[in-house]
């Protein structure tokens, strides 16, 4: 046989390995395309299956993106990062207040167990387990508020008169999901709309996808990898030989941000009324609007402020001459931002919503002249 024959022969036996090798790796593509999309359902009726989805039980892995570049504001590092980043976590969740939560990362592992009457966090990477003592009414975002079934419920029930409409179905974690878009009614909030695709069966959302006013892409998308819809066992952790364990405050929003406890906010800013006067539990802070034109004050310490607008600064912010003070001003689709200073001030305001940036600079106009009594 010569040699030219052998060298074809061989190359003739790589083609087929190569054309198994093609064939193999396109499997799970094919799979994908070939499995069901699901029924496209009455928008309404679906709607009203993910609001009483708080009981369907789930175990699986789900990761989120966010395209926001927030700046890392003063103690809230963590948070930014939820919504300018991938996040990967494996849930199990058998009710709502049974439920273990472990944010994976490079380094290891973070893991929330929620049970009745008590939380802990499990840090694999310090080896350290903590029992959170105490509940917060509001609570800093954590990485289980952006699990499709946690944040599909949290939009649907912020805006339950705005309207919905079915979308086309389709294949989330191996699940024939039906969807639905819910379109924002409320000309002042930077939400466009929020595209939710949910098991028409159990109400189960898998996957979300918000996208801002005026936007085309998601700044926002959630889903499920995978996901099986039995009830997990969840159990209090058990300490590891040799693991350090400790008993910690629950955290809130006040201690974060140094929030000033004697300052009273007004009933109404930028025609907004107040939702939550004590908001996280204190005065100084307020959730402002309905719906989901909703904007946050908390009234800080002025080092705070002072740190926070060099934060925004770097990022892009504008200044602005206030009625009396300045206001250094952020955009981040679908996300607006303030700091209020004031000459001689002990304290400034930090606002935040998913409000326009005319809405924010009326706000801070109206904060700037609010004097220590709330008037």
């Amino acid at each position: 046989m010569s040699l030219s024959v052998v060298r074809q022969a061989k190359q003739r036996r790589w083609t087929v390995v190569a054309a198994v090798a093609a064939v193999l790796v396109a499997i799970p593509s094919i799979v994908a395309a070939v499995r069901p999309a699901g029924p496209a359902a009455d928008a309404g009726r679906l709607r009203d299956l993910v609001l009483r989805s708080d009981t369907a039980p789930y175990q699986g892995d789900a990761h989120s993106t966010g395209a926001l570049a927030l700046p890392e504001l003063p103690n809230l590092a963590d948070v930014t990062a939820l919504f300018s980043a991938t996040t990967t976590v494996r849930a199990w969740y058998a009710g709502p207040d049974r439920y273990r939560v472990a944010v994976l990362t490079t380094a290891g592992e973070r893991d929330t167990y929620r049970l009745p009457g008590s939380e802990y966090t499990w840090d694999y990477g310090t080896n350290t387990l903590t029992e959170v003592a105490g509940q917060q009414a509001v609570r800093l975002p954590r990485a289980s508020d952006l699990l499709p079934p946690e944040l599909a419920r949290r939009l649907l029930s912020a805006a339950p008169a705005d309207p919905v409409t079915a979308l086309p179905g389709r294949n989330v974690a191996g699940v024939a999901a039906s969807g639905l878009r819910l379109a924002a009614a409320d000309p002042d909030t930077t939400i466009g709309q929020a595209d939710i695709w949910a098991d028409p069966a159990t109400g189960l959302p898998l996957r979300v996808e918000v996208t801002a006013r005026g936007q085309h892409a998601p700044g926002l998308v959630t889903e499920f990898d995978d996901v099986d819809q039995s009830r997990p066992v969840v159990t209090a952790p058990q300490p590891a030989p040799g693991s350090g364990f400790n008993v910690s405050n629950a955290p809130d929003i006040a201690n974060a941000l140094g929030a000033l406890g004697r300052v009273r906010l007004p009933t109404a800013l930028s025609g907004h009324p107040v939702r939550d006067v004590n908001f996280a539990g204190v005065q100084g802070a307020a959730l402002y609007g309905t719906g989901l034109a909703t904007f946050t004050v908390v009234a800080v310490p002025a080092n705070i402020a002072d740190s926070a607008a060099d934060a925004a600064g770097k990022a892009g912010a504008a200044t602005e001459t206030l009625a009396a003070g300045t206001g250094v001003f952020l955009s981040i689709t679908p996300l607006s931002l303030a700091i209020v200073h004031r000459p001689g001030a002990r304290s400034g305001y930090l606002l935040a919503g998913l409000v326009g940036q005319q809405v924010l600079r009326a706000a801070a106009d109206e904060l700037s002249q609010l004097r220590r009594g709330g008037r």
